[in-house]
């Protein structure tokens, strides 16, 4: 159903005058409770008001029984946010104090208040985030508050929160401000967690009390180098991001588990620090150890010369395999060459190989080897995604092979049968003779492939002339 006027009638509502939009207010309202409820908590009583009308239907539903099942579930927590959540964070600016207790007292009893409905489908977060928000910004209201009464406020309740963690910060980053958060960060510190400290240092850019944690051995995950890292590269320090990632690499339990990650950053560094010779030896070692598009990248961005080199990138893909080649050529946009590599490939070894592949990946590929003019390829990799899907032998999925099929159908107009490629007719009924059984498929592709028929005596196909 239409929520929304149209471009004519909002124009029409605009040039109406204040008397007539007021009668058309009171029309409205006459015999539509939720139209005047709306109308009156929103936009008719005053600050006060609104918080006294939102404590008494928060403490009505909060005594209700009821329990509510997985569908009920989104109702009510949709009704939640609009009736609670958000007619809070409205006044969190004019009425801050009085926001923030009632919020922390509605949050505390989320526990208790869930109990009652099936919280699967995660409706209930939308309703938690609105209410967070709310709480947020009634202490950023506080303006005339010392930031240390404030942050003592925050960790108290986040501390004990088991929904979200000190991540929580980097959203609210710019609405507390770095004083509120270093003073945060402090308490997390002062009770030894340094992970919640670092974590807040991050996002705060505190680079000194970074260094001294690093000295003292503080660092608890690979994420606190790789972001101290990029936090010195942005200071213009690439020098010292070196030193650290190579005093990271030489921790004997090598402290991190994503080395693309660690040799991005080392190679980035190398750059920044005016390195490029070696930043061009790491990328191509780098690219050696994973395919990734990235290193190349990177080595191009080392030599300025662009394209420089790109046939040893090339060749190194090739000899990690058909999949790593089709994804680097694919990334550096040589469609001709995903094209002669498919067309050289004997179809059982491309199979194979596609195998590692998601099936969102070979058809973003194969309609974008259409659109550069290789439709023979194209074909294929859509029939080769059709017979996947019938050899699963799950009929859920035959909506896919349907629309697979019918793409491969229009991407193979025009082209010339040939046994590397059979027409359209002789491949359906191919895979007819071989999978007559599966009803359901060929009810799916009935339905999809426009001028196909099955019946008693096979199948039928007549290519649409329109």
């Amino acid at each position: 159903m239409e929520t929304e006027l149209n471009k004519k009638q909002s124009e029409l509502l605009s040039s109406m005058n204040h008397e007539t939009l007021v009668n058309i207010i009171h029309d409205l309202i006459q015999d539509n409770k939720q139209a005047k409820s709306t109308l009156v908590n929103g936009y008719l009583l005053s600050a006060p008001d609104i918080l006294k009308a939102i404590e008494k239907e928060y403490n009505r539903r909060a005594k209700s029984k009821c329990f509510y099942d997985y569908y009920e579930a989104d109702a009510f927590y949709d009704d939640l946010t609009r009736s609670i959540a958000q007619p809070l964070e409205k006044v969190a600016g004019t009425l801050p104090d009085q926001v923030e207790r009632l919020s922390v007292k509605i949050m505390l009893d989320f526990e208790r208040l869930s109990e009652n409905s099936d919280t699967s489908s995660g409706s209930w977060m939308d309703y938690y985030s609105v209410m967070l928000d709310a709480w947020m910004k009634s202490l950023a209201a506080q303006k005339n508050s010392d930031p240390v009464f404030l942050a003592k406020k925050i960790f108290d309740f986040v501390a004990n929160e088991i929904y979200f963690g000190s991540g929580i910060f980097k959203t609210y980053r710019a609405l507390l401000g770095s004083d509120v958060l270093r003073a945060v960060r402090d308490m997390y510190y002062q009770k030894k967690c340094h992970r919640e400290a670092l974590d807040i240092s991050i996002q705060i850019r505190d680079i000194d009390f970074l260094s001294e944690s690093l000295k003292k051995g503080e660092f608890c995950q690979p994420e606190h180098y790789f972001d101290y890292a990029r936090l010195l590269m942005d200071e213009v320090r690439p020098g010292e991001a070196i030193e650290l990632l190579l005093y990271m690499d030489k921790q004997d339990d090598k402290q991190y588990s994503d080395k693309a990650t660690w040799d991005e950053l080392f190679i980035t560094a190398l750059i920044e620090d005016g390195k490029s010779d070696e930043a061009m030896d790491k990328s191509i070692a780098a690219f050696s150890f994973r395919c990734d598009t990235r290193f190349y990248r990177l080595y191009t961005k080392a030599s300025g010369k662009g394209n420089d080199n790109i046939q040893s990138f090339l060749n190194i893909a090739k000899e990690k395999g058909l999949t790593s080649y089709i994804c680097f050529a694919s990334d550096i946009a040589r469609f001709d060459l995903i094209d002669n590599c498919i067309t050289a490939t004997p179809k059982e070894e491309l199979i194979s190989s596609l195998a590692y592949l998601t099936n969102s990946f070979i058809r973003t590929l194969s309609s974008t080897l259409y659109k550069h003019g290789y439709a023979l390829t194209a074909t294929r990799l859509r029939r080769i995604l059709v017979e996947d899907v019938i050899h699963q032998a799950k009929s859920k999925y035959y909506s896919y092979a349907a629309s697979d099929m019918k793409k491969a159908i229009d991407y193979s107009e025009g082209l010339e049968e040939s046994p590397q490629l059979p027409g359209t007719e002789t491949y359906l009924r191919v895979l007819y003779e071989k999978h007559k059984r599966k009803t359901s498929l060929w009810s799916a592709m009935a339905e999809k492939i426009q001028g196909l028929s099955v019946g008693k005596n096979g199948i039928r196909y007549e290519r649409s002339q329109a």
